[in-house]
């Protein structure tokens, strides 16, 4: 689940599902899931739309572009897992 709801219903937030990044407090300023993702996904949240998720941050996806670009994610064996 990368959308929590606070106990009481009052409150939202969004949770990167790679890091745990939190952002917070949104009902607030954003008052529904929708507009918040809308605005969120502009910024470069990445993800299902639905609350349920799956989300990534944008520092994940830098960092997972990083590491593929530099070859940073393990070879496959010949067994097909784990890195040589």
């Amino acid at each position: 689940m990368t959308m929590s709801d606070a106990p009481d219903g009052s409150d939202f937030s969004l949770v990167c599902d790679d890091c745990g990044l939190i952002a917070g407090l949104l009902r607030a300023h954003l008052r529904s899931w929708e507009l918040a993702w809308q605005q969120f996904s502009r910024y470069g949240w990445v993800g299902d739309p639905r609350a349920a998720g799956p989300h990534r941050c944008p520092r994940c996806l830098q960092r997972t572009a990083t590491s593929v670009a530099g070859g940073d994610v393990g070879a496959v064996t010949s067994s097909g897992s784990g890195r040589t």
